[in-house]
């Protein structure tokens, strides 16, 4: 997991290719995820390329996600 990357768009690592073990540890993936993630990767359930699929799924919705509830910059007149 951490010699396969996984090129993400959004959020902090936005144009970066990641490891896919730093993003199940980034503040993207809550700790109950990530375990279960590893567990089913570990029992053969999963692919890496499922692994690789879910994490990026994950980070794009959670960055998508904070971004719908920020504050917005503008203000209405």
């Amino acid at each position: 997991l951490k010699k396969t990357f996984v090129e993400v768009e959004v959020g902090e690592f936005g144009g970066q290719k990641v490891s896919v073990w730093d993003l199940l540890h980034s503040k993207y993936i809550p700790e109950e995820q990530r375990k279960e993630v590893l567990e089913l990767y570990q029992a053969g359930e999963l692919s890496l390329e499922q692994v690789k699929m879910v994490v990026s799924t994950i980070v794009t919705k959670a960055e998508a996600l904070r971004a719908q509830t920020s504050p917005h910059t503008t203000q209405p007149r």
